[in-house]
Order: C-alpha cells, then sequence, then structure tokens
C-alpha cells in the first residue's frame, strides 16, 4: 500500500479553497448547478473562473485560475473536454494542488478521447496534481463540508465510504441513503479514473478512522493485480462491497462505451472478490442493505437462523429466502419447544419459524427472543414485523384515549394525571445514572406505561420492567426516550392541542424502548438480530437500528455478513 497516500489525497478530501473552472450563470450548463453545489456546501472560499462573466450568484470571476491572487486547493473542472489540458496548464502555474475534472468526452469516446484524456494527465502529473474523472459527477468529503456535484445532491456525513465509476448509481445510492438515514463521509463518481484509480480511494478510505464501511461500483480494472493487494489488506479491517455488473455480453459492451472500461470475465472478478474478501452484491439496493448489516450488526459465526414472526405467512416467506441462500432454518430443541410452551398458547407453531398463532401477548414476543438467542446451535436472529410493532401500538393508543374519554371518571382521570406528574423525580434519578433509584424508577415508570398500554399482568410487567433495566444499564436506553417521559409526566401533552398528542408520545416511547431492547439482545448475545417490517414502504436508520422491508432482504444481509466472517476465520484475522 502507498505510505503517502492520505498526504497526497489531504488537499482533495480537505481543501481550504476552491476554484471552479466553467462556473456560469447560464441556468442550463453544468456550470450552473455545480457552481451552486459549492455554494450550497463549502463554507471555504470560492473562485468562479469563466472569461465572459463579471458574477456569479455573488461570487467575484475572474478570467484564469492564475488571475487569483489568493492559494487554490482544488480545481473543478466543467469546461468542454478540449479546453480542460490548456486550463491544466494553468492549474500547474498556480500551484493547485488537486482537482476534479466534471467534463466529459475523453477515454469513454474512443481513441481521440484517450489521447486528449492522457495530455491531461500528463500535465497535471508535471505540476503533481492528483485529480477525480474526468467524465464523472463529482464528489462529497463530509470532512470538509464540500459537495463538489454536477448537480447538488442530498447527502448527509456517515461512517459510509463509496467510490463508484458510474455516476448515476452513485448519486442514486448517496440520496437513497439520505432517505434511509445513513450517511456517507466520503463519496466519490471517479469516472474514467485517469489519475487516480479505485483501488487508491479504497485504500485512502481504508486508512481514514471516520470510514466504517467501504463501498464501490466497478466496470473495469487496469491493474487488477494491485486492486487485489490493497482490496485484501484494507480487508482485514473494514468490509468492502462491491457491485460489478457484466455478466452478459450486452452489459460489457455497455460498459465499454460507457467508462472506457474492459468488463473482463465475470467468473474471473467473483473468484479473485472472493481471494481477497469483498463482499460483492448484485443491485444498488442490497448494496445499502449489506452496509448497514455490518454498521449494525456484529458477524454471524455461522448460517444457523432462528425467526421469529407475529403471522405464520410472513414467516413461510423468510424461511423460504433463507434456504434459497443457504441459511440453516434450524429444528429447535426439545428443551426450547418446552420454554416456548409457556410463552405462547397450544396453538403456536411448535417449532422454527417460531409463530405465536395470533397471540396478543405483547410481552411474550419480547421475552422468546432470549429463549432463541440462548441456543448455542442459532447463530442469529430474524425478528420478522418487529418494525411494525410500534404501529399496533399506535392503533393501541388511538383507540384507548377513545375509550377513556368515554368511560373513565374524572376522578380517575385526575388520579392517572397526578401519577404521571410523580414520576418527574424520579426520571431526573434515571437520568442521572444512580442506579438503585434507577432500578426503582423503571419499575414505576414500566407500571405507568402498563396502566395506559392496558398491561395488567404483574409478571408481564416485571419482565418488560427487567429488560428495560438492562437496556439502561447498557446504555442503550437514550436521553432521548427519558425527555419523551418527561414531557409526558408534566402534563405537557395531556391537553388537546399543546404540544405532542400523548398517543404520538407514547407511540415514540414504545418505538424507542424496543430498539433499546433489540440492542441489548445483540449486545448481550454477541450474535446479529435482523428485524423486518411488513411492507416495502422505507424505513430510516435511527441509531443503531434498522428494519429491513422484507424476509428475503434480512436473509441476504445474514449471507454476506456471515461470508464475510468466514473469510475473515479461514485467513486467522478472527
Amino acid at each position: 500500500m502507498c505510505a503517502d497516500i492520505v498526504k497526497e489525497l489531504e488537499p482533495l478530501f480537505n481543501p481550504k479553497s476552491v476554484a471552479h473552472i466553467g462556473a456560469t450563470n447560464n441556468r442550463n450548463k453544468w456550470g450552473f448547478s455545480t457552481i451552486t453545489s459549492l455554494i450550497n456546501t463549502f463554507q471555504g472560499p470560492i473562485y468562479p473562473v469563466n472569461t465572459h462573466e463579471n458574477d456569479i450568484q455573488g461570487l467575484k470571476v475572474y478570467r484564469k485560475v492564475t488571475d487569483i491572487a489568493e492559494p487554490v486547493d482544488l480545481a473543478v473542472f466543467t469546461i468542454p473536454a478540449e479546453r480542460v489540458a490548456e486550463a491544466m496548464e494553468d492549474c500547474v502555474a498556480k500551484a493547485v494542488k488537486s482537482a476534479v475534472v466534471i467534463s466529459a468526452g475523453f477515454a469513454e469516446t474512443g481513441p481521440e478521447g484517450k489521447k486528449l484524456q492522457d495530455e491531461v494527465l500528463g500535465i497535471a502529473r508535471k505540476g503533481n496534481i492528483r485529480f477525480i474523472g474526468p467524465n464523472c459527477m463529482g464528489y462529497w468529503s463530509a470532512s470538509s463540508n464540500l459537495g463538489a456535484f454536477m448537480m447538488p445532491l442530498l447527502v448527509r456525513d456517515g461512517p459510509l465510504a463509496f467510490v463508484s465509476q458510474g455516476g448515476n448509481v452513485g448519486a442514486a445510492v448517496v440520496v437513497a441513503g439520505y432517505e434511509r438515514g445513513v450517511g456517507f463521509h466520503r463519496y466519490v463518481s471517479c469516472g474514467c479514473a485517469a489519475d487516480i484509480a479505485i483501488e487508491d480511494y479504497i485504500e485512502y478510505f481504508g486508512r481514514d478512522p471516520g470510514v466504517k464501511v467501504i463501498m464501490t461500483y466497478i466496470e473495469g480494472l487496469d491493474d487488477g493485480k494491485r486492486f487485489m493487494e490493497i482490496v485484501k489488506e484494507v480487508t482485514l479491517k473494514k468490509p468492502v462491497i462491491v457491485l460489478k455488473p457484466g455478466k452478459t455480453e450486452a452489459a460489457a459492451k455497455a460498459i465499454k462505451s460507457h467508462s472506457g472500461a474492459m468488463a473482463g470475465s465475470d467468473q474471473i472478478y467473483d473468484a479473485a472478490f472472493k481471494k481477497m474478501g469483498a463482499t460483492r452484491v448484485e443491485n444498488p439496493e442490497e448494496m445499502l442493505d449489506v452496509a448497514i448489516g455490518f454498521l449494525t450488526q456484529p458477524l454471524p459465526k455461522g448460517r444457523n437462523v432462528a425467526i421469529i414472526t407475529p403471522g405464520g405467512s410472513y414467516g413461510v416467506l423468510c424461511a423460504e429466502a433463507c434456504e434459497e441462500d443457504h441459511l440453516n432454518v434450524i429444528k429447535l430443541p426439545d428443551k426450547t419447544i418446552q420454554a416456548l410452551d409457556k410463552m405462547f398458547p397450544p396453538r403456536w407453531s411448535h417449532g422454527n419459524p417460531v409463530d405465536p398463532a395470533g397471540d396478543r401477548n405483547f410481552i411474550a414476543y419480547l421475552t422468546a427472543p432470549e429463549a432463541l438467542l440462548a441456543l448455542k446451535e442459532v447463530d442469529s436472529l430474524i425478528f420478522m414485523g418487529f418494525g411494525g410493532f410500534t404501529l399496533f401500538g399506535n392503533l393501541l393508543m388511538q383507540q384507548r384515549s377513545k375509550v377513556e374519554q368515554q368511560q373513565m371518571k374524572p376522578e380517575e382521570i385526575t388520579l392517572r394525571d397526578a401519577a404521571l406528574r410523580a414520576i418527574i423525580p424520579i426520571l431526573e434519578n434515571i437520568r442521572s445514572g444512580d442506579v438503585d433509584k434507577t432500578e426503582a424508577g423503571i419499575r414505576t415508570l414500566i407500571q405507568m406505561l402498563g396502566m395506559v398500554l392496558g398491561i395488567k399482568n404483574e409478571m408481564e410487567i416485571e419482565d418488560l420492567a427487567i429488560m428495560t433495566i438492562a437496556a439502561r444499564h447498557s446504555g442503550k436506553m437514550d436521553d432521548i426516550l427519558i425527555d419523551d417521559l418527561m414531557e409526558l409526566a408534566s402534563g405537557k401533552a395531556l391537553a388537546n392541542g399543546s404540544g405532542r398528542s400523548r398517543v404520538e408520545i407514547i407511540n415514540d416511547l414504545i418505538s424507542r424502548l424496543l430498539r433499546a431492547l433489540v440492542s441489548q439482545w445483540i449486545e448481550s448475545w454477541g450474535k446479529p438480530v435482523i428485524t423486518t417490517t411488513f411492507t416495502e414502504e422505507q424505513v430510516k436508520l435511527i441509531g443503531d437500528h434498522y428494519d429491513y422491508t422484507s424476509g428475503k432482504r434480512a436473509a441476504r444481509v445474514l449471507v454476506k455478513l456471515t461470508e464475510y466472517y468466514s473469510y475473515l476465520h479461514n485467513i486467522g484475522a478472527v
């Protein structure tokens, strides 16, 4: 690996000033949307360069880069390809340190374009300018809050890094990540990668402490051997997820015309990815699914899976998906069957998937996972429909609110509201971390929630309290949850139209408590607990919890995490 890669790319990912060659006020040109993207993100000096305009969005315009008196760390190009070489000469004269060439019309167009690309590369290397592109859609660096995009994109900071040989795929993944609540510390649309190769970015991301998972979309490689060496080194420390098309002749032809790359043999690529520990995925959606899995779950040590589902049909679909991906839906031992017999009615499935067959005992659902995770035979758990519990909680609360209004006597409402306000000192003790008072406070809290939710069985209340106390001790019961309780107990939400409604607060409380419990299960057992919803409606990563939208997607994530663990185990890295 290159010892100087971090130093070489530092001006690119952390520039102090930017010149935009080709900035314009013409809304029909990429130079307008690119300068807009820069202005919307970067807080340092921005110098538009244009030979025909004097003012661009309130910024002074320069005729050439060499006319700028102050130092320039980064140059962004959106001018026609035939003018890039001359402008790059100006950048060398100005001692610009890095560049991104968004302009198209280079190697992807054929021999003449390749010749022009080589000319630009030679000029840049003469001035030690490292550059992205050409024929790319720009890049994002969270550490400098810099979005040098062809068009403004929705992106947030986060633990992912992504280098994409396809600009549209890259932009779509970045925006999809934003919608899912996951962020990118670095994103690069590398285009033709004339100077900085894909493996250079992966090496840099591998050394970046702000990056936890690396993703790449590849159409072809110029130096496969070097790519393998670098990725093999990086995967010892961080997952590298690869999306590589080219399995068909049509795809190979499209790759050549798009990026100028040679697709190569898919079988050779597939074998190489396995040899270097890269995790190969089939599409952009799966890429994000697996990346979130790596961020939120421990690696499963085997392929044995337990499934729990509130509905038998979804359990069937999940079991089939697991089998199709060569995960083992294990047979539960007799002792576990007997333990679950005590939790669920006689009609439950008596097998894996665990289906309580419509049982309405909410606490049983939250107790059964522990019995499954405790089994040495179980490597991971899929909890179907978990993300739907808050929906049921919301419906339940709305119904109870109507019942309260119709049936509760005025003195009963007064007593309830007084009880809510009485737990404020207890909540303060919970926040302060006093263990003795915290446990007592949590029990009082759960009793209060039990009253609101209609849970009257004392053993159920105690089970829920124990799990909540465990979540608090592990640090999984966050302060926002306490804030919600404080708002509820203070009476701010008791009057209609004053702040959030009681239904909304209780719904949030249930959601946060459930997420805390899942985190506690993962931490206690060191095994993945993948949760799902029942629909394809988009969900968001909240803290370290994410609900996948189907059992099939959950199974695919587990397969990829298992493959990565197997690779690390086989080479003695775990």
